[in-house]
């Protein structure tokens, strides 16, 4: 139910046509007017059942155009605020995670997600839907190259923490539930086999890890973010995670 009201207020402000509706469970959630200006159609369950395209549809489909990055160095000049918060992914190409990692970022109010040109998920059906819509909530900046995104974030008041296991002894790695953030913030996180690469790592102001008690010694990068942006979160009111 959640799903489908979220799904229905992003294309409402969006003016996304809806194309496809569920019958039963449109007249269930929803009166017709909450989609006066949209274009849609309703059909029977039987219609989403037996349609291999729209099997995994759960009620709604839209069509939409291709996916529009948003335009990093303009919104470092003209959006960047004291409180801005940014996430840079490096080389996460698992598309589970990358959608989940959408939803935690619209959770946590994020100004926007850095990804690579290339070794980066492509932002499409499946990322939406796995990131219930968060896809179309959040900014997605697509770099060429994540060091010299990194440069110009530098130049333009961010500081950037790189997330590691802090399994290499020989790097210096702060708990991040005890690190006294400054703002704004940029977070780094690699994916799960090789981590932040060397030259990302090496231009990162400072390295967090998560500290852990119990046996398990890694985590998923999709809970990593969600845990890295609670601490965030209470580190910017002062809150010790």
């Amino acid at each position: 139910k959640h799903r489908l009201q979220e799904i229905l207020r992003i294309t409402e402000e969006k003016k996304i046509p809806l194309k496809y509706l569920d019958r039963d469970q449109f007249r269930k959630l929803f009166s017709s007017s909450i989609l006066s200006d949209s274009e849609y159609k309703t059909h029977d369950p039987a219609y989403f059942n037996h349609s291999e395209e729209f099997s995994a549809a759960q009620g709604v489909i839209a069509f939409v155009s291709g996916y529009n990055y948003s335009d990093m160095e303009t919104a470092l000049r003209t959006e960047l605020k004291s409180g801005s918060i940014f996430v840079m992914l490096d080389e996460v190409t698992d598309v589970g995670n990358f959608g989940a990692i959408l939803r935690i970022c619209s959770a946590f109010n994020v100004d926007g997600v850095i990804v690579p040109k290339n070794r980066s998920v492509s932002p499409g059906r499946r990322a939406s839907r796995i990131s219930s819509g968060a896809l179309e909530e959040v900014r997605i900046f697509s770099v060429t190259n994540l060091v010299n995104a990194i440069k110009m974030l530098k130049a333009g008041g961010c500081w950037i923490y790189g997330t590691t296991p802090g399994e290499d002894e020989t790097e210096k790695v702060a708990d991040a539930a005890s690190t006294g953030f400054n703002f704004p913030v940029v977070l780094v996180f690699g994916n799960e086999q090789k981590g932040i690469g060397k030259l990302v790592k090496k231009n990162c102001d400072l390295l967090v890890k998560i500290v852990h008690t119990g046996k398990m010694q890694s985590l998923n990068v999709s809970v990593t973010v969600g845990i890295m942006l609670y601490i965030l979160r209470q580190s910017e009111k002062g809150i010790k995670a």
